[in-house]
């Protein structure tokens, strides 16, 4: 059933999802989850008047498209409105528009090492405190300590050699 129910939607939500959300790769991510939440709540639906399953399952991938657009408004947002001056590089991009701003840090971030990328990740973007990052990461409070402190040296001296 789920193949079948794959094989009749899965380009129309594609096409759909693209609209909302302009990008190719979230739109499979979307359509994907909604495929999921589709057969998860299959039991959920009752055909009723005026609706029918493909509006049942149309409005289930709008409002996952609309989620995944308003996370990416938010991680965004969290990306332009960084304090710079907390990665000594303020100074350095204050000529950077908000888009421009948000660009160059997933550049820098994607050069760091993974682990440290995640620290500085989680910190500044998630805003999790040093306790947190340390349950979640499975490490000490101290490796945290010390590995946010390098994870923003590295930080700076990629940026700058980039600037």
């Amino acid at each position: 059933m789920f193949g079948m129910l794959v094989d009749r939607y899965q380009e129309v939500f594609l096409r759909r999802g693209f609209s909302i959300l302009h990008s190719r790769d979230d739109a499979e991510d979307a359509v994907q989850d909604t495929f999921i939440k589709i057969y998860k709540n299959a039991h959920k639906f009752e055909e009723q008047k005026n609706a029918n399953f493909r509006s049942w399952a149309y409005k289930i991938l709008t409002n996952t498209c609309y989620d995944y657009a308003s996370r990416k408004y938010v991680s965004f947002n969290r990306f332009a409105s960084m304090d710079f001056s907390d990665l000594d590089v303020s100074g350095n991009v204050e000529f950077f528009s908000d888009k421009e701003r948000a660009s160059f840090v997933r550049s820098v971030l994607a050069r760091l090492p993974q682990r440290l990328s995640r620290l500085l990740s989680l910190y500044f973007f998630e805003y999790k405190s040093y306790e947190e990052i340390a349950f979640m990461e499975h490490l000490s409070l101290s490796a945290v300590r010390s590995g946010l402190y390098r994870a923003r040296k590295q930080f700076k001296n990629l940026a700058l050699t980039m600037i």
